[in-house]
């Protein structure tokens, strides 16, 4: 069987969505940014003026300080998106970092007020991520630039009683606070992604900025599809269904090179690389990839499979929004066994002994089981379960 000719939408033309400003710089940021730089700049010109004599570690907590309270000041004066009463708070915030920035300069200890402002800032991000507003790189940074400056704050002073107590707790702390960090900006990724009005295939398809974290999706108009493009989504349905059939047995599979060992889950993806360098595109009897579960008799149940692009082409959207092609992006990636480890996470590192893959090639699944309520997309976990489970008791 050939490589299908089937008609083609310019729909992916329109351009794609990245996939979380988890991983970027917000455009409404860099108004911000540049202010922020702005007021560094001419601060660090007005302190050649007339320096004070301060400790190494001195200086680094001032720098820390000036540093967020100009981001916060720019982020402020230089963002339209924000209500009158955040911006407010961000100018706040902004005053009395530079405060305690000023005590510093002057040598006095920034003491429980510079502790405080710090903890106060930090927990407002935690607040604003949960609530539902996306992070992006800025937000983030930010927040690390306060943490480093806390960690500062809270190590005992010199001569200190009971020193390596206290900089043992101060160290705890600021581990901890660095990890609820990180666990809100995940939160606050994920719930916005969650709230984006508009689906196609199970994907969220829209022209802003915010998708599901680690995922890149196409530019899809929300429309219903033609005639011509429900034709030809069942057409490549029937006739992948067709040609997988004898891979409901996963020998048959692996002496057509496709990499069942391990077999496990619900959502196993068998890859072939001899079929991921062929050039074909959409091919029903050559997909790149198997994906099976495993039912709770321990027996291994063909779920359907996944096609994917080569790396910077464009998958054809041949059945428009039913047939939404998706990569990802920051995915990390085991080589020992080789598979996908997880998302990059919000603070940059992968599991140890993984890698991170900026940007995977485009993807579409195709699920061949009878009764699929989305046969292109995700399918979810709890209809898997009920599959696998219905398919045990069938005699």
């Amino acid at each position: 069987m050939g490589v299908l000719k089937m008609p083609q939408t310019n729909e992916h033309a329109a351009g794609v969505a990245g996939g979380s400003p988890l991983y970027q710089i917000n455009a409404e940021h860099l108004a911000g940014l540049v202010l922020a730089a702005v007021v560094l700049a001419a601060g660090a010109w007005l302190l050649r003026r007339g320096a004070p004599r301060l400790a190494p570690v001195q200086w680094l907590l001032v720098a820390l300080l000036g540093t967020s309270a100009a981001i916060h000041a720019g982020l402020a004066l230089g963002h339209d998106g924000h209500g009158s009463g955040v911006r407010a708070l961000f100018l706040v915030d902004a005053g009395l970092l530079t405060v305690v920035a000023r005590r510093v300069l002057r040598g006095s200890r920034p003491g429980r007020l510079g502790a405080a402002v710090l903890f106060g800032s930090v927990g407002a991000y935690w607040a604003s991520a949960i609530a539902g507003t996306s992070p992006d790189q800025v937000g983030i940074a930010t927040k690390l630039v306060e943490l480093l400056a806390l960690a500062i704050v809270l190590r005992p002073a010199p001569g200190a009683r009971s020193r390596p107590v206290r900089g043992f707790a101060g160290s705890a702390v600021t581990c901890t606070l660095v990890i609820l960090t990180a666990a809100s900006s995940w939160a606050g990724a994920f719930r916005a992604s969650a709230s984006e009005p508009g689906h196609a295939a199970d994907h969220h398809v829209h022209g802003g900025s915010v998708a599901r974290p680690g995922t890149v999706l196409p530019l899809v108009p929300m429309r219903e599809p033609t005639a011509a493009e429900r034709a030809a989504a069942t057409h490549l349905l029937e006739a992948t269904r067709i040609a997988l059939a004898r891979y409901a047995d996963p020998a048959l599979a692996a002496a057509d090179g496709y990499q069942v060992s391990g077999l496990a889950g619900l959502d196993f993806h068998a890859a072939n690389p001899a079929h991921e360098k062929d050039d074909r595109v959409l091919d029903p009897a050559r997909p790149e990839t198997l994906v099976y579960a495993v039912a709770p008799d321990g027996r291994p149940v063909l779920m359907g499979a996944m096609f994917m692009m080569p790396m910077g082409r464009p998958g054809p959207t041949i059945g428009g929004p039913l047939t939404v092609w998706h990569g990802h992006e920051h995915v990390c990636f085991s080589l020992t066994p080789p598979g996908l480890a997880g998302l990059l996470s919000p603070l940059g590192g992968c599991p140890i002994g993984t890698i991170d893959v900026p940007k995977t090639p485009e993807m579409i699944h195709l699920w061949t089981v009878p009764g699929a309520p989305q046969p292109f997309g995700d399918l979810d976990d709890a209809w898997k379960r009920a599959y696998l489970e219905a398919t045990v008791a069938r005699p």
